[in-house]
Protein backbone atom coordinates (compact mmCIF):
# COMPACT_ATOMS: atom_id res chain seq x y z
CA UNK A 1 0.00 0.00 0.00
CA UNK A 2 1.55 3.42 -0.84
CA UNK A 3 2.31 5.56 1.71
CA UNK A 4 0.84 9.04 2.14
CA UNK A 5 2.85 11.73 2.97
CA UNK A 6 2.10 15.68 3.65
CA UNK A 7 4.23 18.80 3.33
CA UNK A 8 4.21 22.14 2.26
CA UNK A 9 5.55 22.72 -1.33
CA UNK A 10 6.67 19.83 -3.56
CA UNK A 11 9.61 20.54 -5.95
CA UNK A 12 8.84 18.18 -9.27
CA UNK A 13 12.57 17.94 -11.15
CA UNK A 14 15.71 18.91 -9.69
CA UNK A 15 17.63 20.44 -12.24
CA UNK A 16 18.45 24.04 -12.96
CA UNK A 17 15.11 25.71 -12.56
CA UNK A 18 13.93 23.40 -9.55
CA UNK A 19 16.62 24.38 -7.97
CA UNK A 20 17.41 27.38 -8.35
CA UNK A 21 13.65 28.37 -7.21
CA UNK A 22 14.68 26.76 -3.96
CA UNK A 23 18.25 27.61 -3.17
CA UNK A 24 16.93 31.35 -4.28
CA UNK A 25 13.94 30.80 -1.60
CA UNK A 26 15.86 29.70 1.63
CA UNK A 27 18.56 31.62 1.03
CA UNK A 28 15.67 35.01 0.94
CA UNK A 29 13.63 33.54 3.92
CA UNK A 30 10.52 33.25 2.29
CA UNK A 31 10.09 29.32 2.72
CA UNK A 32 11.47 29.65 6.17
CA UNK A 33 10.24 26.37 8.56
CA UNK A 34 8.41 25.44 5.17
CA UNK A 35 8.47 21.26 4.64
CA UNK A 36 9.65 20.79 1.52
CA UNK A 37 10.06 18.07 -0.79
CA UNK A 38 12.44 17.54 -4.29
CA UNK A 39 11.70 14.15 -6.44
CA UNK A 40 13.79 13.55 -9.37
CA UNK A 41 15.07 10.76 -11.08
CA UNK A 42 18.65 11.77 -11.05
CA UNK A 43 20.87 12.51 -7.89
CA UNK A 44 22.93 15.14 -10.20
CA UNK A 45 26.67 13.86 -9.61
CA UNK A 46 27.20 14.32 -12.89
CA UNK A 47 28.39 17.02 -15.51
CA UNK A 48 25.11 16.95 -17.87
CA UNK A 49 25.13 20.49 -19.38
CA UNK A 50 27.49 23.66 -19.93
CA UNK A 51 24.58 26.98 -19.36
CA UNK A 52 26.22 29.46 -21.40
CA UNK A 53 24.36 33.44 -20.89
CA UNK A 54 25.22 36.36 -21.44
CA UNK A 55 24.64 39.48 -18.72
CA UNK A 56 25.84 43.04 -18.12
CA UNK A 57 24.74 42.90 -14.29
CA UNK A 58 26.00 40.13 -11.71
CA UNK A 59 24.02 37.01 -12.09
CA UNK A 60 21.84 34.69 -9.23
CA UNK A 61 25.09 32.59 -9.37
CA UNK A 62 28.08 34.71 -10.03
CA UNK A 63 30.47 32.75 -7.93
CA UNK A 64 29.48 29.59 -9.91
CA UNK A 65 30.89 30.86 -13.38
CA UNK A 66 33.72 29.38 -14.64
CA UNK A 67 34.43 30.97 -17.92
CA UNK A 68 33.24 34.64 -18.74
CA UNK A 69 34.68 36.10 -22.39
CA UNK A 70 34.66 39.48 -23.00
CA UNK A 71 35.68 39.81 -26.80
CA UNK A 72 32.76 38.86 -29.05
CA UNK A 73 32.56 37.34 -32.58
CA UNK A 74 30.15 35.86 -34.98
CA UNK A 75 31.32 33.87 -38.26
CA UNK A 76 28.95 34.25 -41.12
CA UNK A 77 28.42 31.19 -43.61
CA UNK A 78 30.51 32.98 -46.12
CA UNK A 79 33.87 33.22 -43.22
CA UNK A 80 33.04 36.93 -43.15
CA UNK A 81 33.89 37.51 -38.95
CA UNK A 82 32.16 40.26 -37.47
CA UNK A 83 33.43 41.91 -33.95
CA UNK A 84 30.61 42.20 -31.70
CA UNK A 85 29.66 45.54 -30.41
CA UNK A 86 28.54 44.13 -26.69
CA UNK A 87 28.15 47.48 -25.43
CA UNK A 88 29.16 46.59 -21.43
CA UNK A 89 27.55 42.44 -22.08
CA UNK A 90 30.03 39.36 -21.43
CA UNK A 91 29.11 35.68 -22.42
CA UNK A 92 29.43 33.26 -19.72
CA UNK A 93 29.35 29.86 -18.57
CA UNK A 94 28.47 27.20 -15.88
CA UNK A 95 29.44 24.16 -15.60
CA UNK A 96 26.14 21.90 -14.25
CA UNK A 97 28.30 19.69 -11.59
CA UNK A 98 29.80 23.04 -10.18
CA UNK A 99 25.85 24.13 -9.51
CA UNK A 100 24.32 20.75 -8.41
CA UNK A 101 27.31 20.62 -6.12
CA UNK A 102 26.97 24.10 -4.51
CA UNK A 103 23.53 24.38 -4.42
CA UNK A 104 23.12 20.91 -3.17
CA UNK A 105 25.68 21.46 -0.44
CA UNK A 106 23.49 24.32 1.10
CA UNK A 107 20.27 23.20 0.67
CA UNK A 108 20.80 19.71 2.36
CA UNK A 109 22.08 21.76 5.42
CA UNK A 110 17.72 22.27 5.93
CA UNK A 111 16.19 19.42 8.12
CA UNK A 112 13.33 20.35 6.26
CA UNK A 113 14.57 19.64 3.05
CA UNK A 114 14.27 16.21 1.48
CA UNK A 115 15.13 14.82 -1.31
CA UNK A 116 13.89 11.65 -3.32
CA UNK A 117 14.82 9.84 -6.02
CA UNK A 118 12.19 8.20 -8.28
CA UNK A 119 9.62 8.64 -11.20
CA UNK A 120 6.78 11.02 -11.10
CA UNK A 121 3.80 9.52 -12.27
CA UNK A 122 1.04 11.97 -11.85
CA UNK A 123 0.63 15.75 -10.41
CA UNK A 124 -2.91 17.29 -10.02
CA UNK A 125 -4.37 20.00 -8.52
CA UNK A 126 -7.82 20.31 -6.28
CA UNK A 127 -8.64 23.53 -4.63
CA UNK A 128 -5.73 24.37 -1.99
CA UNK A 129 -3.63 21.04 -2.62
CA UNK A 130 -1.34 19.14 -4.71
CA UNK A 131 -1.46 15.57 -5.47
CA UNK A 132 1.74 13.85 -6.46
CA UNK A 133 2.23 10.12 -7.24
CA UNK A 134 5.08 8.37 -7.54
CA UNK A 135 5.44 4.55 -7.90
CA UNK A 136 6.19 4.28 -3.88
CA UNK A 137 4.36 7.10 -2.55
CA UNK A 138 1.96 10.11 -3.25
CA UNK A 139 2.34 13.29 -1.81
CA UNK A 140 0.14 16.59 -0.87
CA UNK A 141 1.27 19.80 -0.67
CA UNK A 142 -0.24 23.02 -1.29
CA UNK A 143 1.80 23.79 -3.70
CA UNK A 144 3.81 22.08 -6.79
CA UNK A 145 6.75 23.75 -8.62
CA UNK A 146 6.92 21.61 -11.87
CA UNK A 147 9.92 21.73 -14.03
CA UNK A 148 9.74 18.42 -15.72
CA UNK A 149 8.81 19.09 -19.41
CA UNK A 150 6.66 16.48 -21.47
CA UNK A 151 6.13 17.80 -25.21
CA UNK A 152 2.62 19.39 -25.26
CA UNK A 153 -0.02 18.75 -27.71
CA UNK A 154 1.04 21.37 -30.81
CA UNK A 155 -2.47 22.92 -32.58
CA UNK A 156 -2.09 22.22 -36.43
CA UNK A 157 -0.63 26.48 -37.23
CA UNK A 158 1.45 25.78 -34.40
CA UNK A 159 5.42 25.53 -35.37
CA UNK A 160 8.02 23.25 -33.21
CA UNK A 161 11.39 22.98 -33.81
CA UNK A 162 14.48 21.58 -31.96
CA UNK A 163 17.46 22.88 -30.67
CA UNK A 164 19.27 19.70 -30.48
CA UNK A 165 23.24 20.43 -29.89
CA UNK A 166 26.42 18.00 -28.97
CA UNK A 167 29.07 19.88 -27.03
CA UNK A 168 32.53 18.84 -26.67
CA UNK A 169 35.16 19.41 -24.73
CA UNK A 170 38.96 18.95 -26.47
CA UNK A 171 42.08 19.31 -25.57
CA UNK A 172 43.85 20.82 -28.46
CA UNK A 173 47.85 21.76 -27.81
CA UNK A 174 47.45 25.04 -29.58
CA UNK A 175 44.96 28.05 -28.66
CA UNK A 176 42.45 28.63 -30.90
CA UNK A 177 40.29 30.88 -30.54
CA UNK A 178 42.60 33.26 -27.80
CA UNK A 179 41.26 32.70 -24.35
CA UNK A 180 39.40 35.72 -23.97
CA UNK A 181 37.85 35.55 -27.51
CA UNK A 182 34.08 33.52 -27.75
CA UNK A 183 32.58 32.49 -31.21
CA UNK A 184 29.30 33.13 -30.06
CA UNK A 185 27.79 31.93 -33.39
CA UNK A 186 30.06 30.34 -36.14
CA UNK A 187 28.27 29.48 -39.13
CA UNK A 188 30.85 28.19 -41.04
CA UNK A 189 29.41 24.27 -41.29
CA UNK A 190 26.90 22.65 -43.71
CA UNK A 191 23.72 24.21 -43.31
CA UNK A 192 21.79 21.26 -45.24
CA UNK A 193 20.25 20.30 -42.03
CA UNK A 194 18.33 23.53 -40.92
CA UNK A 195 19.86 26.50 -39.01
CA UNK A 196 23.24 25.35 -38.12
CA UNK A 197 26.63 26.86 -36.37
CA UNK A 198 29.04 26.23 -33.17
CA UNK A 199 29.38 28.11 -29.87
CA UNK A 200 33.90 28.12 -29.88
CA UNK A 201 34.99 28.90 -26.07
CA UNK A 202 38.40 28.45 -24.95
CA UNK A 203 38.34 26.87 -21.72
CA UNK A 204 42.05 27.00 -21.09
CA UNK A 205 45.40 27.47 -22.96
CA UNK A 206 44.85 24.56 -24.74
CA UNK A 207 41.37 23.58 -24.28
CA UNK A 208 38.13 24.25 -26.21
CA UNK A 209 34.39 23.89 -25.70
CA UNK A 210 32.64 23.35 -28.97
CA UNK A 211 28.76 23.39 -29.44
CA UNK A 212 27.47 21.80 -32.56
CA UNK A 213 23.99 23.37 -32.71
CA UNK A 214 20.68 22.90 -34.98
CA UNK A 215 17.69 24.67 -35.04
CA UNK A 216 15.23 22.35 -37.51
CA UNK A 217 12.25 20.10 -36.57
CA UNK A 218 14.01 16.55 -36.08
CA UNK A 219 17.13 15.61 -34.70
CA UNK A 220 20.18 13.65 -36.11
CA UNK A 221 21.79 10.22 -36.16
CA UNK A 222 24.39 10.50 -33.24
CA UNK A 223 27.13 9.89 -35.79
CA UNK A 224 26.44 13.13 -37.80
CA UNK A 225 27.11 14.99 -35.21
CA UNK A 226 30.31 13.70 -34.02
CA UNK A 227 31.06 13.74 -38.18
CA UNK A 228 30.31 17.44 -38.69
CA UNK A 229 32.32 18.42 -34.93
CA UNK A 230 35.32 16.35 -36.51
CA UNK A 231 34.81 18.06 -39.91
CA UNK A 232 34.83 21.52 -37.89
CA UNK A 233 37.82 20.93 -35.63
CA UNK A 234 40.15 19.70 -38.63
CA UNK A 235 38.80 22.10 -41.41
CA UNK A 236 37.48 25.69 -39.97
CA UNK A 237 39.99 25.45 -36.67
CA UNK A 238 43.03 23.65 -38.21
CA UNK A 239 43.54 21.37 -35.76
CA UNK A 240 44.70 18.00 -36.81
CA UNK A 241 45.33 16.06 -33.09
CA UNK A 242 43.10 16.61 -30.54
CA UNK A 243 41.52 14.15 -27.54
CA UNK A 244 37.70 14.90 -26.19
CA UNK A 245 38.11 15.29 -22.40
CA UNK A 246 34.18 14.82 -21.93
CA UNK A 247 30.73 15.59 -24.37
CA UNK A 248 27.06 16.43 -24.05
CA UNK A 249 24.32 15.94 -25.66
CA UNK A 250 20.96 17.73 -25.54
CA UNK A 251 17.39 19.00 -27.25
CA UNK A 252 15.52 22.20 -25.95
CA UNK A 253 11.95 22.30 -27.85
CA UNK A 254 11.42 26.18 -29.80
CA UNK A 255 7.90 26.61 -30.33
CA UNK A 256 5.45 29.20 -30.34
CA UNK A 257 2.86 27.18 -28.52
CA UNK A 258 1.27 28.91 -25.59
CA UNK A 259 2.66 27.03 -21.60
CA UNK A 260 0.10 27.43 -19.46
CA UNK A 261 2.52 28.80 -16.00
CA UNK A 262 -0.60 28.09 -13.63
CA UNK A 263 -3.13 25.17 -13.17
CA UNK A 264 -4.73 25.37 -10.06
CA UNK A 265 -1.77 25.65 -7.55
CA UNK A 266 0.56 23.90 -9.54
CA UNK A 267 3.15 25.91 -11.03
CA UNK A 268 5.10 25.45 -13.86
CA UNK A 269 8.99 26.60 -14.12
CA UNK A 270 11.73 26.24 -16.74
CA UNK A 271 11.17 25.05 -20.24
CA UNK A 272 8.10 23.50 -19.17
CA UNK A 273 6.68 26.99 -17.65
CA UNK A 274 7.48 28.41 -21.12
CA UNK A 275 11.01 30.16 -19.91
CA UNK A 276 12.62 28.83 -22.91
CA UNK A 277 13.03 31.99 -25.60
CA UNK A 278 11.75 29.94 -28.94
CA UNK A 279 13.46 32.30 -30.84
CA UNK A 280 16.90 31.73 -29.43
CA UNK A 281 16.41 28.02 -27.27
CA UNK A 282 17.69 30.31 -24.10
CA UNK A 283 16.35 29.92 -20.90
CA UNK A 284 18.95 30.31 -18.03
CA UNK A 285 18.30 33.92 -17.52
CA UNK A 286 13.98 33.97 -18.30
CA UNK A 287 14.61 31.11 -15.79
CA UNK A 288 15.80 33.24 -12.91
CA UNK A 289 13.88 36.30 -13.75
CA UNK A 290 10.47 33.65 -13.48
CA UNK A 291 12.21 32.55 -9.98
CA UNK A 292 12.83 36.22 -8.54
CA UNK A 293 9.11 36.89 -9.57
CA UNK A 294 7.94 34.10 -7.50
CA UNK A 295 9.96 34.65 -4.56
CA UNK A 296 8.83 38.59 -4.57
CA UNK A 297 5.20 37.64 -5.37
CA UNK A 298 5.82 35.38 -1.76
CA UNK A 299 7.21 38.25 -0.16
CA UNK A 300 4.50 40.75 -1.02
CA UNK A 301 1.57 38.57 -1.06
CA UNK A 302 2.45 35.12 0.78
CA UNK A 303 1.61 32.89 -2.64
CA UNK A 304 3.69 32.34 -5.72
CA UNK A 305 0.97 33.92 -8.24
CA UNK A 306 2.77 36.69 -10.36
CA UNK A 307 0.99 38.24 -13.40
CA UNK A 308 3.53 39.75 -15.73
CA UNK A 309 5.56 37.03 -17.83
CA UNK A 310 9.12 38.19 -18.55
CA UNK A 311 8.35 36.79 -22.29
CA UNK A 312 5.24 38.72 -22.77
CA UNK A 313 2.69 38.90 -25.66
CA UNK A 314 5.12 41.12 -27.90
CA UNK A 315 8.52 38.62 -27.65
CA UNK A 316 5.77 35.67 -28.43
CA UNK A 317 4.74 37.06 -31.40
CA UNK A 318 7.82 37.91 -32.24
CA UNK A 319 9.25 34.33 -31.54
CA UNK A 320 6.47 33.15 -33.68
CA UNK A 321 7.11 35.40 -36.55
CA UNK A 322 10.65 33.87 -36.61
CA UNK A 323 10.05 30.42 -36.39
CA UNK A 324 7.33 30.79 -38.97
CA UNK A 325 9.98 32.86 -41.05
CA UNK A 326 12.61 29.67 -40.83
CA UNK A 327 9.87 26.74 -41.62
CA UNK A 328 8.75 28.88 -44.29
CA UNK A 329 12.52 28.68 -45.96
CA UNK A 330 12.41 31.40 -48.29
CA UNK A 331 14.77 32.93 -45.61
CA UNK A 332 17.89 31.20 -44.87
CA UNK A 333 18.58 30.96 -40.99
CA UNK A 334 22.16 31.37 -41.43
CA UNK A 335 21.38 34.51 -43.81
CA UNK A 336 18.59 35.90 -41.14
CA UNK A 337 20.95 35.72 -38.62
CA UNK A 338 23.89 37.08 -40.61
CA UNK A 339 22.21 39.87 -41.43
CA UNK A 340 20.87 40.66 -37.98
CA UNK A 341 24.90 40.70 -36.39
CA UNK A 342 26.00 42.62 -39.31
CA UNK A 343 23.44 45.72 -39.01
CA UNK A 344 22.44 45.85 -35.42
CA UNK A 345 24.30 46.32 -32.65
CA UNK A 346 24.95 42.79 -30.41
CA UNK A 347 24.12 44.83 -27.04
CA UNK A 348 20.50 45.97 -28.49
CA UNK A 349 20.38 42.40 -29.93
CA UNK A 350 20.83 40.93 -26.68
CA UNK A 351 18.65 43.00 -24.61
CA UNK A 352 15.97 42.60 -26.97
CA UNK A 353 16.67 38.70 -26.40
CA UNK A 354 16.25 39.04 -22.89
CA UNK A 355 12.96 41.32 -23.15
CA UNK A 356 14.25 44.39 -22.51
CA UNK A 357 14.07 46.44 -25.47
CA UNK A 358 11.19 49.27 -26.19
CA UNK A 359 9.33 49.07 -29.29
CA UNK A 360 11.41 51.68 -30.94
CA UNK A 361 14.26 49.58 -30.52
CA UNK A 362 13.11 46.24 -31.36
CA UNK A 363 12.26 48.59 -34.51
CA UNK A 364 15.74 49.13 -35.48
CA UNK A 365 16.12 45.83 -34.96
CA UNK A 366 13.57 44.45 -37.31
CA UNK A 367 14.97 46.93 -39.81
CA UNK A 368 18.22 44.76 -40.40
CA UNK A 369 16.35 41.96 -41.75
CA UNK A 370 14.26 41.53 -44.90
CA UNK A 371 11.29 43.01 -44.69
CA UNK A 372 8.40 41.32 -46.31
CA UNK A 373 9.22 37.76 -44.94
CA UNK A 374 8.98 39.30 -41.65
CA UNK A 375 5.88 41.27 -42.60
CA UNK A 376 3.88 37.99 -43.80
CA UNK A 377 4.98 36.13 -40.88
CA UNK A 378 4.01 38.30 -38.64
CA UNK A 379 0.69 38.80 -39.64
CA UNK A 380 0.09 34.77 -39.98
CA UNK A 381 1.62 35.01 -35.87
CA UNK A 382 -0.93 37.57 -35.07
CA UNK A 383 -3.67 35.68 -36.93
CA UNK A 384 -2.70 32.37 -35.10
CA UNK A 385 -2.74 34.14 -31.43
CA UNK A 386 -6.39 35.48 -32.36
CA UNK A 387 -7.71 32.00 -33.64
CA UNK A 388 -5.64 30.07 -30.19
CA UNK A 389 -7.51 32.27 -27.78
CA UNK A 390 -10.97 31.67 -29.37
Amino acid sequence: MAVHIKCDILICGGGLAGLSLLYRAMKSGVWAGKQIIVIDRSDKSENDRTWSFWKKEESCFEELIRHQWKNLYFFANDGTRISLDSGGYTYNSIKSIDFYTDVLSYLREFSTISFVRTEVLTVVSFGNECTLTTPEHTYTSSYVFNSVYHKPAINANEQYFLQHFKGVRIKTGAVIPPLQDAWLMDFRTSQENGATFFYTLPMAADELFLEYTLFSKSILPMEEYDRQIGTYINEVLGIAHYEILEDEYGVIPMTDHLFKRFDGNIIHIGTAGGDTRASTGYTFTNTQKTIGKIIQSFKTDGHPFFSSETIGMKQQLYDATLLHVLAQGEYAGHQLFSDLFKKAPAHLIFAFLDAETSILQDLSIMKSLKVMPFLQSFAVAVANRLKNAV
